[in-house]
This record gives structure tokens, sequence and C-alpha cells, in this order.
């Protein structure tokens, strides 16, 4: 059932984040005034932040209890994966597009735009924090139900490690 929850929040998150980028996208393919077709992907795009930082949460949060109840880890990597493309495709494809619409229009005489590198950031420290979310909850879930071996493995262990040295020391009886 939680896969079936997080399936449906995953495609929901993806289309609302696909909304926001592509209505974004759409300001800059805008034929007003350079000024207001800036102003208005600025407010779009600024919008499509939270989305992704809460989808992005919700998501990771619905992952840490699927990892917990099920042990399955693909909903974490699937939450990062989801994160990360749409970081990039703000990064390598809407702000260069704002950047040369800017300098077409004469509004910034800039050729540079930081929002690669701060990408590149950005997802290193998502991913850093996704392996350490499941080394954190598979270590709890070990310490909170450790492993317990079957009977019968437990005293065939015993038996064994215990015959040897009852064969060595006959003197023992």
């Amino acid at each position: 059932m939680l896969i079936k929850i997080y399936i449906s929040l995953l495609t929901l998150s993806v289309a609302a984040m696909g909304f926001f980028t592509l209505y974004s996208w759409s300001w800059l393919g805008s034929i007003g005034s350079p000024a207001g077709a800036v102003a208005g992907y600025e407010y779009h795009a600024g919008a499509s932040w939270p989305v992704l930082w809460l989808s992005a949460s919700i998501l990771l949060i619905l992952a840490n209890s699927i990892l917990w109840v099920t042990g399955r880890l693909w909903p974490m990597w699937t939450t990062l994966l989801y994160f990360q493309i749409f970081v990039l495709i703000r990064a390598f494809w809407l702000d260069p597009t704002l950047l040369n619409i800017k300098n077409a229009a004469g509004i910034a005489d800039s050729t540079f735009t930081v929002a690669p590198i701060l990408a590149a950031i950005l997802i290193i420290i998502a991913a850093a924090i996704v392996f350490f979310d499941q080394f954190l909850i598979l270590r709890l879930k070990e310490k909170t139900y450790p492993a317990i071996e079957p009977e019968h493995i437990r005293n065939d262990a015993d038996n064994a490690v215990s015959s040897p040295l009852e064969d060595k020391n006959p003197r023992s009886e």
C-alpha cells in the first residue's frame, strides 16, 4: 500500500514540477516585452523551488517508511533522481535560456551563470543526505529488530563447538 501511495505522490509531484517548468519556459518564449517575460519567468520559476523542496521532502519521508517496512531502497533513490532531474533542467536549460534572453534584450551583459556549479553542489549534497538517511534507517532497523537465528541452527552450532572439546577431555565425566 505504501508503494502505491509513493507512486501516486511521485506522479503528482512530477506533474506539478512539469507544469511549473513548462510554464516558466513558456514565459521565456513570450513575444511581449523582454522585461515582462523575465519577470514572469522569475515569478513562476521562483514558485517552483518550494514545490520541488516540499515534494522531495515528502517523497523522502515516504521512502523512509517504505524502507523501514519492506526493506526496499528504490523509492529513496527514485526520489533523489526526481530531485536531480528538475535541478538539472533548471540549471542547464532554463537559466541559460534566461541569460540569453537578458543578453539579447540588453538587460544583462553577462555570459556566465553560476547555476550549473550550484546545481552540481546541490546534487552532491542531496545525494549525501539520501545516502546518510538510508544508512541511518538501515542501522536503526537492524538495532530495533536484530536478526534472530533459528533454533536448530543455533543448536547445531553449539554442538559443533562443544563436541571436539568433550572428545579431547575424557576425564571430565
